[in-house]
């Protein structure tokens, strides 16, 4: 399984030393959960991740999510989601639709456009009637979107991230949750990321474990699903 690697050599690849979230408060905390959609967490996504370098394929990421969403639910925590997409008329293309041709952003026929199949969530993980769904255009969550506003209105200080993709999505809202001051946790095993482009890459290289340990240096502290399922537990005790 892709996940074996992650948690036997995470503190091998990742220096979590200076840690610094030693407990939730339940009431304080809320959920993202991140852009877990078809384009990259189900096998027959358009930009679906395999294993590479140790990194969780796109759909070894799914259970992980599930473990800390019925985790959170179960504690009160209130969840949200993120979904990332463009509109077919180009409207919001921007420079995506020059940096990924292959995608041809920007039209009808696009992987990216809402509307087509590999917008769609997987089929594992799908929302509450109560959980907002948050649609962007960018890779952070934060940006242009009322997400930080649902955050202050239920007083939260703290951040959990599950979902794809470590090196665009989850770090680019990482870095916007710590500059308005949120403790965030991103949970390593939930999310991957595309391999770098070079051959015959190492264990433990590559643009999931640079993310994951520039997150872990900076905003956040990266905890695998049953390490955050466990401080929710005691929390909740």
């Amino acid at each position: 399984m892709s996940l074996d690697y992650i948690y036997e050599h995470l503190d091998e690849v990742v220096d979590r030393s200076n840690n610094f979230i030693k407990e939730i408060d339940p009431k304080k905390t809320a959920l993202l959960v991140l852009d877990m959609q078809k384009l990259i967490a189900d096998k027959n996504g358009a930009a679906y991740v395999p294993s590479v370098a140790g990194a969780p394929a796109g759909d070894d990421t799914i259970v992980p999510c599930k473990r800390v969403i019925d985790a959170c639910r179960k504690a009160g925590i209130r969840v949200f989601w993120s979904l990332w997409g463009l509109r077919g008329d180009g409207a919001d293309a921007g420079i995506a639709k020059t940096k990924w041709p292959a995608f041809n952003c920007g039209t009808p026929e696009s992987p990216a456009s809402w509307g087509n199949r590999d917008a769609e969530l997987v089929d594992e993980l799908q929302p509450l009637d109560n959980e907002p769904q948050i649609y962007k255009h960018r890779f952070s969550t934060f940006y242009n979107t009322p997400f930080d506003d649902y955050l202050r209105e239920y007083a939260a200080d703290t951040l959990i991230i599950v979902g794809i993709t470590t090196a665009n999505c989850m770090i680019s809202t990482a870095r916007d949750g710590w500059d308005r001051n949120y403790k965030v946790i991103v949970v390593a095993d939930s999310a991957t990321s595309l391999p770098h482009s070079g051959k015959d890459q190492p264990m433990g290289t590559g643009q999931h474990w640079e993310a994951l340990r520039n997150m872990q240096m900076n905003y956040a502290d990266v905890l695998l699903s049953e390490e955050v399922v466990d401080m929710i537990e005691k929390a909740s005790a």
